[in-house]
């Protein structure tokens, strides 16, 4: 199965695949606190993750990140993600 995962985002709010489960990619547009250990590629935009030390991930398209403490993820401008919920 093909997916266009960033078209389908944009058009639909988040893409999933049939069958795969913890997987989805969405377009972020405002700040989301995540409790949970999550692997991350960013399809188109810029995005910040707070991490609870007080740094941060400044991620822009094409990078990834996996993270298993909770965090704070916003966009910089309205940004499609890629995630896997790790457990």
């Amino acid at each position: 199965m093909k997916l266009h995962l960033v078209r389908l985002a944009k058009r639909l709010g988040e893409a999933r695949f049939p069958g795969i489960e913890g997987f989805r990619s969405y377009l972020l547009t405002q700040p989301e606190q995540v409790d949970e250990a999550r692997m991350y590629v960013l399809l188109e935009g810029e995005v910040v993750i707070d991490l609870p030390d007080k740094s941060y991930l400044h991620m822009r398209k094409g990078e990834a990140a996996h993270l298993e403490e909770p965090h704070l993820i916003s966009p910089v401008d309205p940004s499609v993600i890629a995630v896997w919920k790790l457990r």
